[in-house]
């Protein structure tokens, strides 16, 4: 008990969020392409004061609305244009989503419930690693929650009691907290567009179906006032969009980059049925286990009205994202605050096999192994660009890295044998250790191999002030953000500088029919490169 006590101690609370969000938020470069991409749009908005449409490298950006980037300005603005500006507003975001899944534990449970479901949260692998990417994911996963946990309320109210006899409930619509959906569903629009208000409509839809309470759904989704707010809230900068980019974003959004990317394979990710069986595993560390137990829990699930409602949030998640063509692991993010909650409210139950920890010592044993993996990747892949990325490896994985892990699989081992520690605590102090090596090693490495070198090669190009410079073969945005100009895809004019990959060299020479162009940067298989003039 003392130890519980000092876990879910308000200090331990604060730190946990500290941790997971803003440790090192400022020391890796920008990732591409998500992290990048924004990045630059927001960088673009600023630079022309145009705050109603998005440009990536001066072409207009369909894929995401406009609130995310609003927010990455204001920051940006305030603080400087630097990660950990750029970064800030997700990680805000990502602190409001546990404070609010610690509100609705705490109300619908106990105070002592809400504070381990935000030590579950804040030790999640992939929650922690989206909660600090300058993208939209992390607003979109709060006003999701802030949509279901509303939905929750308003049935609540509607049935009275949901355990009751059927047909219990309060004629009355609860008009304030319907105003308040709609206004999450504007806003989850604003951020990243249906996917705000498909998860909630389909997840609440099943959940009254299954308590034969159909109609009261169909009266609180055809609130008219909520429709008019949300309207109200999201025409604006419809109008406004419009008048920049005409019907091309609605186009470009609506068909290319929603109902596309269900039915059509976009980037390269995806779209395997079986892929989130696959990556959840990962994404749900160190608590993967306490999700193999809540499958078999299922029954008992389903029998409680609220852990059947998070049950059916995830599951349709799940499935939507499985049937997707483009699949990327976050996107499973969606529909996991839903087992979150699950994993707190029945940990007595979910935490109890010792077995649990096996998991985190898996992940890393498999950290220990890195380097030898990513050697043997480089050795047998046919890519120049891999080949070259992979290759830089043994410069980074030092006997700093396999000191660090050691210890951490140490930790684990203690862990696991200390008599006065229970379960559930040993697997929040395993996520916590997690924590700690992600963002103090692991990105760090991982940033040092893919991101440093298009960081030095956009440095080297900023200096060239007198150059044009032109991108080929590439996409790797953060370029154009650490340059501070638009980089335009295009083949170069003599005298211009090219950003290009190694694997991409000999088709720009053929394209130019030149046999030469000289080198201003290579490393890691990105090059910085001349087209010298006739």
């Amino acid at each position: 008990m003392k130890w519980e006590s000092k876990l879910t101690s308000w200090p331990f609370l604060v730190l946990s969020i500290f941790l997971a969000f803003y440790l090192n938020l400022w020391g890796v470069p920008l990732f591409d392409l998500d992290e990048g991409a924004f990045a630059e749009a927001t960088r673009e908005m600023l630079s022309s004061g145009n705050y109603a449409a998005t440009y990536l490298d001066g072409v207009p950006r369909y894929d995401k609305p406009i609130l995310s980037y609003w927010f990455q300005a204001l920051s940006v603005s305030l603080l400087g244009f630097n990660e950990f500006a750029l970064r800030l507003p997700s990680a805000i975001a990502a602190s409001l989503w546990i404070l609010v899944s610690f509100r609705f534990a705490r109300e619908q449970w106990d105070s002592h419930t809400a504070a381990i479901t935000v030590l579950i949260m804040a030790n999640t692998l992939w929650i922690t690693v989206i909660g600090r990417a300058a993208t939209a994911d992390a607003w979109l996963n709060l006003f999701i929650c802030l949509t279901v946990f509303d939905i929750w309320r308003v049935f609540q109210i509607q049935t009275a009691d949901p355990n009751g006899p059927a047909g219990s409930y309060r004629p009355t619509l609860p008009r304030s907290l319907l105003l308040r959906i709609f206004l999450w569903l504007a806003l989850g629009l604003l951020t990243k567009g249906p996917v705000a208000v498909v998860v909630p409509l389909i997840s609440s839809l099943l959940f009254y179906l299954s308590y034969g309470k159909g109609k009261l759904w169909l009266n609180a989704v055809f609130y008219l006032p909520g429709w008019v707010l949300m309207l109200l809230v999201i025409c604006p900068w419809l109008i406004m969009v419009y008048r920049d980019q005409g019907a091309g974003f609605f186009e470009g959004f609506l068909l290319d980059h929603n109902l596309n990317r269900f039915n059509e394979t976009r980037e390269g990710h995806g779209g395997n049925p079986a892929y989130y069986l696959l990556v959840l595993p990962l994404v749900l560390l160190p608590f993967t286990g306490v999700f193999l137990k809540a499958l078999v829990h299922f029954k008992a699930l389903w029998a409680e009205p609220l852990t059947r409602f998070m049950v059916l949030w995830f599951a349709v998640v799940f499935a939507l994202v499985s049937m997707s063509q483009t699949q990327l692991p976050h996107y499973v993010l969606y529909g996991v605050t839903g087992l979150m909650l699950i994993f707190a409210r029945h940990r007595a139950s979910l935490f109890n096999s010792a077995w649990l920890l096996a998991f985190p010592f898996i992940f890393f044993i498999l950290m220990l192994a890195l380097p030898e993996i990513l050697s043997l990747s480089a050795a047998e892949s046919g890519r120049a660009y891999e080949k070259t990325l992979l290759a830089q490896g043994e410069l980074w994985f030092d006997w700093r890295w396999y000191t660090v892990v050691s210890m951490c699989l140490v930790a684990v081992v203690i862990l696991s044998a200390v008599p006065f520690i229970n379960n559930e605590n040993r697997l929040i102090l395993a996520g916590t250790i997690q924590t700690l090596f992600v963002f103090t090693l692991l990105i760090g490495a991982l940033a040092s191999l893919q991101q440093t070198p298009v960081k030095e090669a956009a440095y080297i190009a900023r200096n060239m002030q007198n150059k044009t410079v032109v991108a080929y073969g590439i996409r790797m945005p953060s370029f154009s953000v650490y340059r501070q100009q638009i980089t335009p895809h295009r083949l170069p004019q003599p005298g211009e500088l090219v950003f290009t990959r190694i694997d991409r060299l000999n088709d720009l020479k053929e394209q130019l029919n030149v046999t030469e162009l000289p080198v201003h940067y290579n490393k890691g298989g990105i090059l910085l490169v001349e087209l010298l003039n006739e």
